[in-house]
């Protein structure tokens, strides 16, 4: 239970009362005396405050160094996620354009991508080639007192503008593969971890020698290409690319347009997100194996998911009925705003097959589903019915609407408990002794189906405030 100031103070108060000197100089309110009894009173408050929040991190995590310590503690790397396009090559001359995988284009902004795939534009034709917008920084680190988990820091980028989104390690000059948590390491076999602190500084840390791994020697050298990228990134229609350097003229006479947004890129996870990460438990890594932990898998590397439903065999037959089909399948509704559905499936896709891919996959449409709500709510004559009605609609809509949390997930059975609760806390007008309201949710007439997206919109939502009157309305307050 947390105390509050007033509280303390009083407690203050009634000790000060039993020394006359202090009583005297407190009654004719001496600032020397009540300044201090203040301060005091409100630094406990804080403390009372800390330690009533300290009680619930273990079910709740609510302070910012608790979510980070779990986010660390999990493995959740800080890392962007570079956009990817597909541009359109328009080549107008008499000779066929050969472009290399590798090959480097600047956008409008002078961000540099990067070509996955090789392509071959006829004469007096176009075509599509896919990017990705990238930068490779390069570092070199001496090892020094070299020791099991010997550990090399990620320095984060001069430019302010970059993020990490990737990482490959050179030691002596021999590739070293990523191998998360040292898995299947045996002694001597090259590959190295990524770690995280509560600060989210990356390091990589190499093995342990003649246990798994390999552990650098003093004075060998480890090489590190760090790649970056400028994460989510807008783009305006019909934006023009073009090639970093060109080695012919005919390259310089192609016109290259954006065709398409495949996907957006992603900054780092922000602090909101891994709250919400964090109700996962430690358990739910990129192991899945039940289907809780498919659910955090697909959100860990896609966090900016809009929405996403992962089910299984047995709650698809509970909607639409038994069937052969449905055998070893899991069954995936998602979108994601600014981005190619096929990307996006072939991505979930990946993730999902790399952790297990033993399942079938099914990818079910999301369907849109606007969620009817009634408030009918009573305020006392002082406030404007029309201000109250817009306070109670953004609180619904931070709880329920279509980018709340709460509406990223398939099946949402909304709580009117919590909706009455917030109300009661964020409107002030329906605190006052004269108020009330009821919060009514139409019963369900069909069975959920958990490709439905379900929301509150200003459409779906009916709001009644009236104004209480009294003394048949001679005077109201």
């Amino acid at each position: 239970m947390t105390i509050s100031r007033d509280e303390f103070l009083a407690a203050l108060q009634d000790q000060a009362r039993g020394k006359p000197a202090l009583a005297a100089r407190m009654a004719v309110g001496d600032p020397a005396i009540t300044a201090n009894i203040g301060a005091m009173a409100s630094m406990l408050a804080m403390v009372s405050q800390q330690i009533e929040l300290a009680a619930g991190e273990v079910f709740s995590k609510g302070r910012d160094t608790t979510v980070l310590a779990d986010a660390a503690m999990k493995g959740i790397l800080p890392f962007a996620r570079p956009a990817r396009l597909s541009l359109l090559i328009n080549n107008a001359t008499v000779s066929p354009i050969n472009i290399a995988v590798g090959r480097r284009l600047l956008d409008h902004m002078a961000r540099i991508y990067v070509t996955e795939e090789a392509a071959s534009i006829a004469p007096n034709s176009s075509g599509t080639i896919r990017v990705r917008q990238k930068t490779v920084r390069t570092l070199t680190h001496t090892v020094a007192n070299s020791q099991p988990f010997y550990r090399v820091k990620i320095p984060a980028s001069l430019d302010s503008e970059v993020l990490i989104s990737g990482l490959s390690i050179q030691l002596s000059g021999v590739m070293q593969p990523y191998t998360p948590e040292f898995a299947n390491l045996s002694a001597g076999d090259p590959g190295f971890a990524l770690e995280v602190d509560e600060n989210q500084t990356l390091s990589a840390v190499f093995g342990w020698q003649d246990v798994f791994g390999v552990q650098p020697n003093n004075g060998s050298t480890v090489l590190l290409n760090i790649e970056e990228t400028a994460g989510l990134v807008d783009f305006p229609d019909g934006v023009n690319f073009a090639f970093e350097f060109t080695s012919t003229q005919l390259e310089a006479m192609a016109k290259i347009t954006l065709a398409s947004v495949l996907y957006g890129g992603a900054g780092y996870v922000d602090i909101a997100t891994l709250r919400d990460w964090a109700r996962y438990q430690s358990t739910h890594d990129a192991s899945a194996v039940y289907l809780g932990d498919f659910d955090a898998l697909i959100r860990r590397n896609l966090p900016q998911i809009g929405f996403l439903s992962v089910w299984n065999e047995q709650i698809e037959e509970k909607v639409r009925g038994p069937s052969f089909n449905n055998t070893n399948t899991l069954f995936i509704a998602a979108s994601m705003d600014g981005t190619d559905s096929a990307w996006l499936r072939n991505e979930i896709t990946r993730i999902v097959s790399a952790a297990d891919d033993s399942y079938r996959l099914r990818f079910i449409n999301p369907v849109d589903t606007p969620v009817s709500l009634t408030i009918q709510a009573q305020v006392a004559a002082v406030h404007d019915a029309l201000d109250v009605r817009a306070k109670i609609l953004a609180v619904l809509l931070g709880l329920y609407g279509i980018n709340a949390d709460a509406s990223k997930r398939g099946m949402l059975a909304m709580s009117i408990k919590r909706v009455h609760e917030a109300l009661a806390a964020q409107v002030a007008a329906l605190q006052g002794a004269s108020s009330d309201f009821q919060v009514q949710l139409p019963a369900q007439s069909a069975a959920l189906m958990p490709e439905q997206r379900r929301y509150l919109s200003p459409a779906s939502v009916s709001i009644a405030v009236t104004q209480a009157t009294y003394n048949d309305g001679q005077w109201s307050h």
